[in-house]
């Protein structure tokens, strides 16, 4: 196992309870019109799937992509998605430069993982606030919020100072 030399962790609390919110309002909705819809309109048996696999896949989503953790160690930053999957690795060997940065989601498209083609990158955009930018070799940025960024980014040079 790998000794992670530092860990920043970052969650929207706001953006979960918005999905979750809008996820119970349709729920709610879609029950009520389906109570006192003609009969012959009414979901019924498999048709319910039709429903619950969008709203499932939503939920699914929103407890994922509203929560994540940045660990480094010697080899690799991993940002840890949720409650530990997906996880994105960044090898050392493919970062140009590394910098913070204070993050305004409505720069990078918006709150979540998000793909910003006008700025050649993608961004896990959790929160306003402070953040790592990571430059890469091959002209491509990826922006992730972060607590505690200026002590991660010192951690981060003291890896790249021993490569």
């Amino acid at each position: 196992m790998k000794t992670v030399l530092w860990r920043g962790r970052a969650e929207s609390a706001i953006l979960r309870s918005i999905v979750l919110l809008v996820i119970a309002f349709v729920v709610a909705a879609v029950v009520f019109g389906n109570r006192y819809a003609d009969p012959s309109e009414q979901l019924r048996g498999w048709s319910w799937l039709a429903f619950a696999v969008p709203i499932g896949l939503a939920l699914i989503a929103a407890l994922l992509f509203t929560r994540l953790s940045v660990e480094i160690d010697d080899d690799e930053v991993r940002i840890v998605y949720g409650y530990g999957w997906p996880v994105q690795r960044i090898t050392w060997d493919r970062v140009a430069s590394v910098q913070t940065i204070h993050v305004r989601p409505t720069e990078w498209g918006g709150w979540g993982y998000r793909w910003v083609p006008w700025r050649k990158g993608t961004a896990a955009v959790m929160r306003a606030g402070s953040g790592f930018r990571f430059d890469f070799a091959n002209g491509k940025v990826f922006v992730v919020t972060v607590d505690d960024a200026e002590g991660g980014l010192e951690v981060i040079r003291g890896v790249l100072a021993k490569k």
